[in-house]
């Protein structure tokens, strides 16, 4: 424990004057024991000058080197003493309980994600404790669209209305009844629900608009697995690591794959040319993101030269084996995960991505890591790689360089067919060495 600077000055001073005289200078051991408040520090200078000129004849040198000494240190530790926890203490001495007040403990809440214009308000629920209790609370936002409001900022709870799309950032401030603060941070992002209309067939996508304030922004379009929806993979908040980037979570439609016979659940066309037999639309997928990139284009004033995809196990192998096949023009890099690439015949070269967990049972990890390889092959890579990155939950990434800047990186992480909170920063940080977005 760091010991409080005014009370450790004052006690080497005090058992200086100790070993001096003890009963002349009886008056300043008794002032450096009380020095609690600035006030107090004022009225014991002006007792220290006065006993200074006093005692200066009866007392001697010893006794004046003290008084000066202790006069230096009341000048120099007016600041100081300000601080709000000597402020505080009651007591009349300088004991460590007085002078140690540990702020609350103090938790923002989880992040949120809403979806606009479905639902223009979310709720922050905060909480704080202390040992003193009596804690008070201030909701602020630090960052995002100047349009929120908060409700009650000074409720450990409140609803938070008027909110548009994009990145919002809320800090809570608790404070103790002994003025110690702390602080906590929480995100809500509001994502924009935008829909096309592909061959009288309606589809949507999830928006988080870029950030910036003016210029094309960058693109990323994240693909769920099959299954799943484009809420629940917005969970993954790319925007979080890159707040000026687009970034879509586009839904898909009950589509046939090696787990679903019947094509009951969402998912992703499994090559070029397919047919969906339920709506009978050929190429769904590829028109729907066609569809996609013109409205981005458009609407979110996109770069098209710099529009990054990713894709979870089914939509993984959506990117891999579809897209980088019928649209790897349109493509600036590819992060697949828990996914295979099928061949690289007729892809053109690509910087790549591709996480995997050593454990997947369902997508072997040694088929993910002979994917990669064809990757890096395709690109003309170093056949021996370099560490990119390395992590908690055995994340480890390898990059291999490419003469071509179509460089791969092959990273990977303990445990099975899942995708660790780990894995999407890494993704964000290639795709923005890509792009040359510092």
């Amino acid at each position: 424990m760091i010991p409080h600077p005014i009370k450790s000055k004052t006690q080497q001073f005090y058992a200086f004057a100790q070993t001096i005289n003890q009963t002349k200078i009886a008056p300043v051991l008794s002032t450096f024991r009380n020095i609690k408040t600035a006030l107090q520090l004022q009225i014991a200078k002006l007792s220290l000058e006065k006993l200074f000129f006093a005692e200066r004849k009866a007392v001697g040198n010893s006794f004046f080197v003290v008084i000066v000494a202790a006069l230096l240190l009341v000048s120099c530790q007016k600041e100081e003493l300000s601080d709000p926890v000597l402020n505080s203490t009651t007591s009349g001495d300088l004991s460590a309980s007085a002078l140690i007040n540990t702020p609350p403990k103090v938790n923002a809440g989880p992040m949120r994600v809403v979806v606009y214009p479905a639902s223009t308000s979310a709720t922050l629920s905060g909480n704080a404790s202390d040992a003193d209790g009596g804690i008070t609370y201030r909701w602020k936002q630090t960052d995002g669209p100047a349009t929120a409001n908060i409700a009650q900022p000074t409720r450990p709870g409140t609803a938070v209305t008027n909110l548009k799309p994009g990145l919002y950032t809320f800090v809570l401030v608790a404070t103790d009844k002994k003025g110690a603060s702390n602080t906590d941070t929480t995100t809500v992002t509001v994502l924009e629900k935008v829909t096309w209309n592909i061959e009288g067939v309606t589809r949507e996508a999830l928006v988080h608009p870029s950030s910036r304030n003016s210029g094309s922004a960058p693109v990323i379009i994240a693909f769920h697995g099959h299954g799943s929806t484009d809420v629940h993979y917005a969970e993954k908040e790319f925007e979080l690591s890159w707040p000026e980037a687009i970034v879509v979570y586009p839904q898909g439609l009950p589509t046939k794959s090696g787990g679903d016979k019947t094509g009951k659940q969402p998912g992703w066309q499994n090559s070029v040319g397919e047919v969906n037999s339920r709506t009978g639309i050929k190429d769904q997928d590829l028109k729907f993101f066609d569809a996609m990139l013109t409205k981005l284009e458009q609407r979110y004033n996109a770069n098209l030269n710099q529009v990054f995809v990713h894709g979870w196990s089914d939509g993984g192998d959506f990117i891999y084996n579809v897209l980088w096949t019928a649209r790897g023009s349109k493509l600036a890099a590819l992060a697949p995960t828990g996914a295979t690439l099928k061949t690289i015949d007729g892809k053109r070269t690509m910087p790549v991505i591709h996480a995997a967990g050593t454990d997947d049972t369902r997508v072997s990890f040694s088929k993910q890591q002979q994917s990669s390889k064809n990757d890096r092959i395709l690109d003309k890579c170093s056949s021996t790689g370099t560490l990119w990155a390395k992590g908690p939950g055995g994340l480890l990434g390898t990059h291999y360089d490419s003469p071509i800047n179509d460089h791969v990186v092959f990273l990977q992480y303990d445990g099975g067919h899942i995708f660790p909170s780990t894995v999407q920063p890494e993704m964000v940080k290639f795709f923005k060495e890509i792009a040359g977005f510092k």
